[in-house]
């Protein structure tokens, strides 16, 4: 089974020898690397010109069009059945294609596989132990039931280390270039509609963690990106079940409720019915009064009461990820 390595870069001389090394050095012996050099101004062509292994390709963009643009242009030159997305800073283990294409032999309903993680650093200031916690939070949820059941959540998967079909990509549209951050976890969430994803529960890829990273200068966009992508998903599912745009009800605090309906949902294409306030008392009351009873869906935005509405709704028969979503609360970040 031939597999198809794809990198899109930006201005990545710093580990980009690094991480094409490690591509380079799989023990995975199908396999070809796609190289995508998405507009870069620093030495980033030079190295790539530099290459002559002849499983490399490398395409040069003349503008930056961002991430998801460029790997589009990648797997678009793609000839394997499937596709790994290796970032240009991130270091593959030798066996992890190996590993990745034995797993989704002995599990043909994948659609997607990743793989646990050790994050490092990227600032040479900052220790690799910094990140015990981020690495212990990204290898939390493994199992395809575990992915599922936070994936309205937040990103469910590292980018950098997962492998998916080529051709359910393409079904799904493929990266969507609009978001700027949040389009691997985009993906993810169409990929899910159309099989299953997991993890090799083995570490196979060392994820560097950047302090002026685009996701972690700016929090506050990120959960922007996220909260939409959720939303879109909970529309898809939603008007494919009802047979009809979706009504919800979204239980938050004020300014939570307040900034979700004017940035969030005239994007998601789900109708507002009610906005309840997070007190327990209300729910209780709304719950009583049978107002839950007209929506489709539930949507709680993320807030210190969560486990008391969470209780509430479970005692009342409402089932996680059916009838009630929890989403991350942009609100908090400002």
């Amino acid at each position: 089974m031939l597999v198809s390595m794809v990198m899109a870069v930006h201005n990545g001389e710093k580990f980009l020898q690094e991480a094409l090394d490690h591509a380079l050095g799989q023990t995975y012996s199908e396999l070809e690397i796609i190289i995508v050099n998405d507009g870069s101004t620093d030495r980033t062509k030079q190295i790539l010109d530099a290459n002559k292994d002849q499983r490399v390709k490398v395409i040069h963009l003349e503008q930056n069009g961002g991430a998801a643009n460029a790997l589009n242009v990648g797997i678009k030159e793609a000839n394997g059945q499937w596709i790994a997305i290796q970032d240009a800073d991130d270091n593959s283990y030798p066996t992890r294609i190996e590993e990745q294409v034995k797993y989704v032999q002995e599990n043909p309903q994948l659609v997607a596989v990743g793989t646990l993680v050790k994050c490092i650093s990227g600032d040479a200031h900052i220790p690799d132990n910094e990140y015990e916690d981020w690495t212990n939070s990204r290898n939390y949820h493994k199992t395809r039931k575990e992915l599922r059941k936070i994936a309205f959540s937040g990103c469910p998967f590292t980018h950098s280390s997962v492998m998916f079909s080529k051709s359910v990509f393409w079904e799904v549209g493929g990266y969507d270039s609009s978001y700027k951050i949040a389009y691997d976890y985009d993906l993810w969430l169409k990929l899910l509609e159309k099989g299953e994803l997991e993890k090799v529960p083995k570490v196979l890829l060392d994820y560097r963690i950047h302090q002026s990273s685009l996701s972690h200068k700016n929090g506050y966009a990120t959960i922007h990106e996220i909260q939409i992508v959720a939303s879109k998903a909970i529309f898809r599912a939603k008007s494919q079940e009802k047979r009809r745009s979706p009504k919800v009800i979204v239980v938050g605090e004020q300014k939570s409720c307040e900034y979700y309906i004017q940035n969030i949902i005239p994007l998601s294409g789900l109708e507002v019915i009610r906005i309840i306030d997070q007190d327990s008392s209300k729910i209780t009351s709304a719950i009583k009064k049978k107002r839950f009873k007209k929506a489709d869906a539930i949507i709680i935005l993320d807030n210190t009461n969560l486990k008391k509405i969470i209780r509430i709704l479970g005692i009342n028969y409402l089932k996680f990820n059916k009838h009630y979503y929890i989403l991350f609360n942009t609100v908090d970040l400002k």
